[in-house]
């Protein structure tokens, strides 16, 4: 069984996060690009001494316009590219296939997080998450992680909603940043 070798978990968002989202779906190797030092944040989480597990939902799959292995791909260039940034491994990744409300797995809903803990002995409780939508910081706070908004993708659009009634309690819990970038440093070293 794998042993996760730190104690705390950030997770990621992919599309908007890491990497430039298109506003459609990222469905060949060659789309993706990444946010400018994002590469090198998730490389510096790991130095710092966190898990990582990128968690994204992929509603493109069930939309017919990309394929499981078209997301392997995109996450394999994705490694690849981190790799050479200087961060030779992620503890996982995991996506959904849609983005309905009434699928488990995906964001909002944490299936996928609660799959991650089951699957790599870890826990988000206590550490957090990182993403640029609503759904990504709804599922923070239900999964007890830290809901950390990043003002790229559709991070501004999100800054809007988080200053509607509706969302005041969740504005109030959540830390804003520019990028994963200004993210990872504000961290401390956890070794």
């Amino acid at each position: 069984m794998y042993t996760p070798k730190y104690n705390i978990t950030i997770g990621l968002d992919r599309d908007g996060t890491i990497n430039e989202d298109l506003g459609t779906y990222v469905t060949h190797p060659n789309e993706f690009r990444p946010i400018p030092n994002s590469l090198e944040a998730v490389a510096l989480l790991r130095r710092k001494g966190y898990n990582i597990v990128v968690i994204t939902n992929q509603a493109g799959i069930m939309k017919g316009l990309m394929t499981p292995e078209d997301v392997d791909s995109v996450n394999n260039r994705m490694l690849e590219m981190l790799g050479s940034a200087g961060c030779s491994e992620l503890d996982g990744i995991f996506y959904s296939t849609t983005n309905l409300k009434q699928d488990i797995y995906a964001k909002p809903n944490v299936g996928m997080f609660k799959r991650a803990e089951k699957e790599l002995n870890l826990t988000f409780k206590g550490g957090a998450y990182v993403g640029d939508k609503i759904s990504d910081l709804k599922a923070a706070i239900k999964v007890g992680a830290l809901p950390i908004l990043v003002l790229t993708g559709y991070g501004e659009e999100t800054v809007k909603k988080l200053n509607t009634f509706a969302n005041k309690d969740l504005k109030k819990k959540t830390q804003i940043f520019n990028n994963l970038w200004e993210f990872a440093n504000s961290l401390p070293w956890n070794e």
